[in-house]
């Protein structure tokens, strides 16, 4: 009898999902209580940690008590009547539980907080969580794919959501101008030049009329002429750079494939990028040509893994074609493939290598004689140089005479180790986990664009700025390339660690960018009213304007910046302006006290008042132009 009550006990629980899952359910409902008191609190304009004793005092324990245990109750009655065809799913449901639960937790304690350490300890703990909740699932019955759907669907909901968040919040930035000259005017006025004339000139860039082409060898800019011809405006280039850099994933979809990564665990490699802060967190200062190179690296990578030639052809050239120092990307891949492949397709590597290095050489020097190549090369590089005047050449002979100092430029820089903390810890430092030393080849790009530049250019080293973006697609390959080779069960494992993770800092980092769209909406008058003041001066006019303000009308031939090197100061008084004053308006920032005192200065020069607006804003126009 006392058997018979045992075995029937047994049966019971075990119906339950006793003792098996026990633990894993505790945690789990516990943390889904979590996510409802944070929401709760949030709907409420409570933060659970900036005002976290309040937090507490909101509920009553005891009444948390009774909840988690009818939640839990719940749950384990759910599981007792669920029929034994649906067992695939209550073996799952747990796990899936803890899983979804705790990053919900960790997203929600990082939201819009702006602290990357945050997300960093949050990521941590997540990542534990993750790996014991994936621990007791079945990799086979999660990473089947019996319909591609079941996972691409997902992926396009996910990142048709990014596009949208991205879309208006960057856009709001720009509407309340938060842009500025560089880069956001001298790309808009680029642009224009192209669709009206066909060539690249800018006056804002250099003060000088000088085509942008003479600075950089962006030629894929060409690409998105047609775009900015239907819709001419800087919107258009800021939206255009987020769909540039979201449509990534299509390849990182089909790499992952390639690789034989399928379900559950492609869908967390669609999320690593998608999520992954080197590529979403440039996308909101202002445009660059640099996001052509995610989606380009990543078809490219697509078409080494899928053997196809005629598209590793295409893709090497346009990366070359985004702009000078991109065949370095293309340079380094190719030193990997002649290490890693054999036959015609290493001989392939050493052609296109060799070509792209080619079209380095002859780009560097058509910059140095004919454009402004010598300057770049002095602000990104200085710290590699003995002379002032050194070339790209003579700093690849310092860099190989004492490669020791190019290795330890950036040692007292914190901003760099911060940078490589923010590039590598979302991908749980995989790009290093590997045997085969000739892949670090790829990782050359990384250390020398965002870490040795850094040094001397300071942006650089900031995952904020467009020099991410490139660098990010090779290290997430790396990582593709590394866990790939991973067995079966810890290669999903980590694919869903690195992919909570990459989740849990782009919260952190990239979700207080609301309050940016938060701030128009609650000036949006004001900004209209500015908006409307600058379109009143004539679109043939010549204008000098404040940076903020450049952006909003750099559709014209002839605009140049002010900005600090503009004035010239006895103590804090202005005395004279430089390179301003010759044109036939200039828009002057009121709450600048320098711009306040040239007012005077330009008015007893020959100009008056043309315009103004909320108190911020003068534009002065010459007499004769009146």
């Amino acid at each position: 009898m006392d058997n018979s009550n045992t075995s029937s006990a047994s049966s019971f629980l075990k119906r339950c999902g006793f003792p098996q899952v026990l633990f894993m359910r505790l945690l789990g409902i516990y943390f889904f209580l979590s996510d409802i008191l944070i929401f709760y609190a949030a709907n409420k304009k409570t933060g659970v940690l900036k005002n976290w004793t309040k937090f507490i005092g909101m509920y009553s324990f005891p009444v948390l008590v009774l909840i988690y245990v009818l939640l839990f109750a719940g749950v384990s009655v759910l599981f007792y009547f669920m029929p034994k065809k649906f067992r695939a799913f209550t073996e799952c449901f747990d796990p899936i539980l803890l899983i979804v639960s705790v990053i919900v937790f960790s997203c929600a304690l990082s939201f819009r907080s702006d602290d990357f350490f945050l997300g960093v300890i949050t990521g941590l703990f997540a990542v534990v969580m993750v790996i014991y909740g994936a621990s007791k699932m079945h990799p086979e019955r999660l990473n089947s794919q019996k319909n591609d759907w079941f996972t691409a669907v997902p992926v396009l909901a996910v990142a048709i959501f990014l596009i949208a968040f991205v879309w208006v919040t960057s856009v709001a930035i720009h509407k309340s101008f938060g842009t500025a000259t560089f880069d956001m005017g001298i790309f808009t006025q680029m642009f224009h030049s192209l669709k009206t004339k066909f060539t690249a000139v800018t006056t804002c860039e250099r003060g000088v009329a000088l085509s942008h082409f003479r600075i950089h060898g962006s030629y894929i800019l060409y690409l998105l002429l047609p775009v900015y011809a239907i819709f001419p405006s800087a919107e258009t280039l800021i939206i255009s750079q987020v769909f540039l850099v979201i449509s990534g994933v299509i390849p990182t979809y089909l790499l992952g494939k390639k690789k034989g990564i399928q379900g559950a665990s492609l869908f967390s490699l669609c999320m690593i990028y998608l999520f992954f802060l080197g590529l979403l967190a440039p996308c909101y200062f202002h445009f660059h040509e640099n996001a052509f190179l995610p989606p380009l690296l990543m078809w490219l990578f697509y078409a080494i893994e899928s053997r196809n030639n005629k598209l590793f052809y295409v893709m090497s050239f346009l990366v070359c074609m985004v702009k000078e120092d991109a065949t370095l990307f293309v340079i380094c891949i190719c030193l990997y493939l002649a290490f890693e492949q054999k036959g015609k397709d290493r001989r392939r590597a050493l052609i296109t290598g060799g070509a792209a290095l080619l079209y380095f050489i002859l780009m560097s020097i058509f910059l140095t004689k004919i454009g402004d190549g010598e300057m770049m090369t002095s602000t990104r590089m200085n710290t590699l140089m003995t002379a002032e005047d050194q070339g790209v050449f003579e700093i690849l002979k310092n860099i190989l005479i004492n490669p020791g100092h190019a290795l330890t430029v950036f040692s007292h820089q914190e901003a760099s180790f911060q940078m490589l903390l923010q590039m590598m810890f979302p991908l749980l430092f995989m790009p290093f986990f590997t045997k085969k030393t000739h892949r670090f080849f790829l990782m050359i790009p990384f250390l020398l664009f965002n870490l040795v530049f850094g040094a001397a250019y300071i942006y650089a080293s900031q995952i904020t700025y467009h020099y991410a973006f490139g660098t990010s697609a090779l290290l997430i390959y790396m990582a593709v390339l590394n866990i790939s080779e991973m067995e079966k069960d810890k290669k999903y494992m980590i694919l869903l660690a690195c992919g909570a993770v990459s989740v849990i800092t782009a919260f952190a980092m990239i979700s207080g960018n609301m309050s940016k769209f938060e701030k128009y909406l609650k000036n949006e008058e004001k900004y209209q009213n500015i908006e409307a003041c600058l379109q009143t001066i004539p679109e043939d006019a010549s204008v000098s304007c404040d940076t903020k303000y450049l952006p909003h009308i750099a559709q014209r031939d002839e605009i140049y910046s002010i900005n600090s090197d503009s004035f010239v100061l006895s103590g804090p008084t202005v005395v004279k302006l430089v390179d301003v004053g010759t044109t036939d308006y200039i828009v002057l920032d009121m709450k600048d006290d320098r711009q306040r005192q040239a007012k005077d200065i330009l008015i007893s020069s020959g100009y008056t008042e043309f315009a103004s607006a909320e108190d911020t804003i003068t534009i002065l126009v010459l007499l004769e132009k009146k």
